[in-house]
């Protein structure tokens, strides 16, 4: 027999999974040119719609400000800085400091501390004794504006420096109606320096008898008398007085 004898010949029958009645896998997903799912159109179309709206509703024109919104800063200027305002500075000591006695008004407490709106001994032109106050202290009683009120101060003098004092002083005589020329830091360093052996606090008494002096042109030419007589005093009490022997 020779090797043809032992080749089977092809039969008739397909190839398994070949056309005819092989099976087709159900899990395989088909192929083909179906339509498109109608979801999917919807979710294109409205986030087409929603980018639209968008852009439509932020993009500023498309103006360049809009873009460019970071500010432009110029070169920082190298001449001197303006000084800050005292007043302000005395508003904010004051208000750490002395608001509780005196008041956000500036009315003080009827009977125990007295106002500084409208008060002699603050818009006086002898701002010697408005210093001399801040700095010694006072002891009651007191009498201003009629009022009649018997409570003490402490002494400032070691818890501020003469700028610190002079801002206070400037802010109470300029606030509440009140309008009073400032009180230099010069004017403070003055008092403070004519005063510096002095231990115990000011009576309303002594306050009074002490010769006024305007002290609010010693920033700027030189320090004048006050002519006119403090409140309640005689015009005696504010003239010079002899000088007492030790």
């Amino acid at each position: 027999m020779n090797d043809d004898e032992h080749v089977k010949p092809f039969d008739d029958q397909p190839a398994p999974g070949v056309g005819g009645s092989a099976s087709v896998d159900p899990t395989v997903p088909e192929t083909g040119d179906g339509p498109i799912p109608k979801w999917f159109v919807g979710v294109v179309f409205v986030a087409l719609f929603w980018s639209g709206a968008y852009l439509f509703s932020y993009s500023g024109g498309f103006q360049a400000e809009v873009y460019d919104y970071l500010p432009k800063f110029g070169p920082i200027a190298s001449g001197p800085q303006a000084a800050p305002d005292p007043k302000v500075i005395g508003k904010s000591l004051f208000s750490a400091n002395c608001i509780t006695c005196h008041q956000a008004t500036g009315q003080g407490l009827p009977g125990q501390y007295p106002p500084l709106a409208g008060s002699e001994i603050v818009l006086g032109e002898a701002t010697n004794r408005l210093i001399a106050i801040v700095l010694k202290g006072l002891q009651g009683p007191v009498t201003i504006k009629g009022e009649n009120v018997n409570n003490s101060m402490q002494a400032w003098e070691g818890q501020y420096t003469d700028a610190q004092l002079s801002a206070i002083l400037t802010y109470i005589r300029s606030d509440w109606g009140n309008n009073a020329p400032p009180v230099p830091p010069e004017a403070v360093k003055q008092m403070r320096e004519e005063l510096k052996d002095r231990k115990d606090q000011w009576t309303f008494a002594e306050i009074m008898k002490m010769p006024g002096k305007d002290l609010t042109k010693l920033g700027g030419g030189g320090q004048q008398a006050s002519n006119k007589p403090a409140p309640g005093a005689s015009p005696a009490a504010n003239q010079p007085q002899p000088a007492q022997q030790k």
